[in-house]
C-alpha cells in the first residue's frame, strides 16, 4: 500500500521531512505513518485517526505525526513546516470523541499532537485558577488537586480524558458553576503561524502578575481569535475553577409528561438567570434514564431492542413504568453555605410546585461553617458536579454492537423551552425514521440551550448516521439554528450557515488566515477556515 504524503509533498521530501521533525523531538517522538503513537483510544488502539468514522469515502486520514514536549519544539515544526509547505494537524490530547478524534480534515496532514506537554503551571488556590499546557487532562488537574488538598472543585465535562485547554478551545462545558469553560478562560499563550509567541490580556505584559486573573488585558482581546480556530496553537491557558463549598446539595426535578419539556427548561432557565440555579443542569430522557439505571429490570425491558433500529416508544413507556420516573430528568447541583444552599432549594420547590407530577429529589453534603467541602466527602456522581472525573459514560457505546461509535448534534437554542420541544419532536422523528435511539443530552444555561442528541452507532452504520446528521442540520437551518460545535465532516457546512450580510464573518476570517498563515500550515479546513488560494477543498 501507497504511503499517504501530505499534498504536493513527493516522498523524497517527506522523508526529508520526518528527518527534520526527528531532530527537533527525537525519533521516537515522530509517526512516520500515523498508525501508532497517540493516546490510546476508545478500542484500545493508537493509531491517529477518526474512532468514529460517518463518512469511509472522505479518507481523513494522516500522513504522520509528531510530539513535542516545548514550546520551543512546537515553534520548530511550524518554522518547518512552512518551509517545505505541509499542512499541520493540531490536537491536544486526541481525545475530541464524536467530532473527528486526531483525524485531519485534509488528507495527508501530519498530526501535531500536543499531549506531552502536560505541564500543570501553577494552580492558585487563593484565587481559584489553573494554568495548564495542552496536554494535561481533567484527570490529572483533578489529581493535582487533590494531592495538594486544596480547596477547589475543577469542572470536567461527562468524560475525564480529555484535554482542559482544548476542551476550552472548543467551547466544551462542565458541570460545576464554573462549568461554562470558555467563559471561565483567562490568560492565553499563543505560537502563531510564522512561529512567534503571542500572549493575550494582561499575560502580554513581561512579569504580569494578573495572567490568569483579568482577561481583558489592554486594547483589543485576541483571545477569541484562536477558539475553534487555525489562527495559532494555544501552549498555555488560564482558567478559573470552583472554590470548594461549606455545603452541597445534589438535585433531580422530574416531569412525568414528553410535553412537560417546555415548562421544565423554562423555569430552570429564568431560576438560572436569577442566579438561584448556578451550574448548567442536564436534562435526560427516558433513554438516557435508562442505561444510567440501576434496576436489571430496565435492562432486560430494553436489552432485546438493541441494534439495527430503533427501541419502540411502547418499550421505553414500559421502561419508564418500571423505573417509576418521569420522561424528563434534570439534574444540577447547588453550592455554598447551608443557609444559602436550603434557601435556594426552597426557591425550587416553590417554582416547580405549578405543575403537578413534577417530582423533586436531593441529597445533601456538609462541612463545619468556614470548613470546605472535599469532593470525596460527597463521592462520584451520575453526573460530575463536584467536578470528579470519570469514564463511565464510554459504557453505553457498545449497546448497539461491538467497536461502536457516537456523534453529537448540538445545536443552540432559546431557553424558554418552547423553541427546544418543537425542535425535539422534528429531530426525534428524523432519527427515529433513520432507525436510531433519540439520546437526549440537553443543558439549559441562562440565556441559551445547547440541545445535544447523542447517536450512538455501530461501525458498520457510520454512513447511514452520516446521512441523519446532514439531515439534522437541514432541519435545524430551517427552524433559525445552527451547531456550536460539529464534526469535521461537516464543519464546511456549518460555516456556510453564519451568512449574514454574504458572509461577511467568513471572509473577515479569511482575511486574518491569509495574512497569518499565509501558507496554509495551520490545521486547514478547521471551522471552515481556509485560505483564499485553496480551490480544492477537502
Amino acid at each position: 500500500m501507497a504511503h499517504i504524503l501530505p499534498p504536493g509533498i513527493d516522498n523524497a521530501t517527506f522523508q526529508n521531512i520526518l528527518n527534520e521533525l526527528s531532530e527537533i523531538v527525537g525519533e521516537a517522538n515522530v509517526s512516520r505513518d500515523g498508525l501508532s503513537g497517540s493516546l490510546e483510544g476508545p478500542h484500545g488502539q493508537h493509531t491517529y485517526g477518526d474512532a468514529y468514522v460517518l463518512q469511509p469515502a472522505n479518507g481523513r486520514d494522516p500522513s504522520a505525526a509528531v510530539r513535542p514536549r516545548l514550546v520551543s519544539e512546537v515553534q520548530d515544526i511550524v518554522r518547518l513546516a512552512n518551509k517545505y509547505k505541509f499542512p499541520l494537524w493540531t490536537v491536544s490530547r486526541g481525545k475530541n470523541l464524536g467530532y473527528g478524534g486526531t483525524a485531519p480534515i485534509v488528507r495527508g496532514s501530519v498530526v501535531l499532537d500536543l499531549h506531552r506537554m502536560n505541564k500543570i503551571i501553577e494552580v492558585n488556590e487563593e484565587y481559584a485558577y489553573a494554568i495548564v499546557e495542552p496536554g494535561v487532562s481533567f484527570f490529572d488537574l483533578y489529581n493535582y488537586v487533590q494531592e495538594k488538598r486544596l480547596n477547589l472543585w475543577p469542572s470536567v465535562p461527562a468524560i475525564g480524558w480529555g484535554s482542559v485547554l482544548g476542551n476550552t478551545l472548543e467551547r466544551g462545558f462542565g458541570y460545576t458553576p464554573n462549568g461554562e469553560h470558555s467563559q471561565q478562560q483567562c490568560g492565553m499563550e499563543v505560537v502563531l503561524p510564522n512561529g512567534e509567541i503571542v500572549r493575550a490580556g494582561m499575560g502580554a505584559m513581561e512579569g504580569s502578575k494578573t495572567f490568569a486573573l483579568f482577561k481583558g488585558g489592554f486594547g483589543p482581546s485576541i483571545d477569541g481569535l484562536f477558539y475553534q480556530s487555525n489562527l495559532g496553537i494555544v501552549t498555555q491557558l488560564g482558567l478559573h475553577l470552583t472554590p470548594a463549598p461549606e455545603h452541597y446539595m445534589t438535585c433531580e426535578v422530574s416531569v412525568s409528561r414528553e410535553e412537560d419539556l417546555p415548562f421544565l427548561v423554562s423555569t430552570i432557565s429564568d431560576l438560572m438567570r436569577r442566579n438561584i440555579i448556578q451550574n448548567s443542569p442536564s436534562i435526560s430522557n427516558v433513554l438516557r434514564q435508562c442505561f444510567f439505571s440501576r434496576d436489571p429490570k430496565v435492562l432486560e425491558i430494553i436489552s432485546p431492542h438493541f441494534g439495527n433500529t430503533c427501541i419502540p416508544e411502547t418499550v421505553l413507556a414500559k421502561a419508564q413504568k418500571q423505573m417509576g420516573c418521569g420522561f424528563w430528568k434534570a439534574q444540577f447541583a447547588l453550592y455554598g453555605t447551608v443557609e444559602i444552599v436550603r434557601a435556594s432549594w426552597s426557591a425550587i420547590e416553590r417554582n416547580f410546585s405549578r405543575l403537578s407530577g413534577t417530582v423533586l429529589w436531593k441529597k445533601e453534603a456538609t462541612n463545619r461553617a468556614g470548613d470546605f467541602l472535599t469532593t470525596m466527602d460527597v463521592g462520584p456522581e451520575e453526573i460530575p458536579h463536584t467536578g470528579i472525573p470519570t469514564l463511565e459514560p464510554l459504557k453505553l457505546l457498545e449497546y448497539r454492537g461491538p467497536g461502536g461509535g457516537h456523534t453529537c448534534f448540538s445545536p443552540i437554542l432559546p431557553p424558554s423551552g418552547r423553541e427546544l420541544y418543537a425542535w425535539y419532536l422534528t429531530a426525534k422523528q428524523r432519527t427515529i425514521d433513520a432507525g436510531f435511539d433519540f439520546f437526549a443530552d440537553f443543558h439549559v444555561y441562562a440565556r441559551y440551550v445547547i440541545a445535544i442528541e447523542l447517536v450512538v452507532f455501530a461501525p458498520a452504520e457510520g454512513q447511514r448516521c452520516g446521512d441523519l446528521y446532514r439531515n439534522l442540520l437541514e432541519d435545524a437551518v430551517q427552524q433559525g439554528y445552527s451547531e456550536y460545535r460539529t464534526h469535521i465532516d461537516y464543519m464546511d457546512a456549518i460555516a456556510s450557515h453564519f451568512d449574514f450580510n454574504k458572509g461577511a464573518l467568513r471572509k473577515y476570517v479569511q482575511v486574518l488566515k491569509d495574512t497569518f498563515d499565509p501558507n496554509g500550515v495551520i490545521s486547514p479546513g478547521k471551522s471552515g477556515i481556509w485560505n483564499s488560494s485553496v480551490s480544492d477543498r477537502a
